[in-house]
């Protein structure tokens, strides 16, 4: 069984993906970080930029 913050974290970073606030690779790589609660203010921030950045770029 999953714990909660596992199904979280399932549930929240596709639909950040989908919204263009979090790459696909990137809410893949800050899944586990997320459930655990090992993810920072800078984890967050370095994320969201990089996803801004590429849809800027598009």
């Amino acid at each position: 069984m999953k714990a909660p913050s596992e199904v979280l974290a399932e549930t929240i970073l596709p639909l950040l993906a989908s919204g263009r606030l979090f790459l696909p690779e990137d809410a893949e790589k800050y899944s586990a970080k997320l459930a655990t609660g090992d993810m920072k203010a800078e984890d967050w921030l370095l994320a969201v930029e990089k996803a801004l950045e590429k849809a800027g770029t598009q």
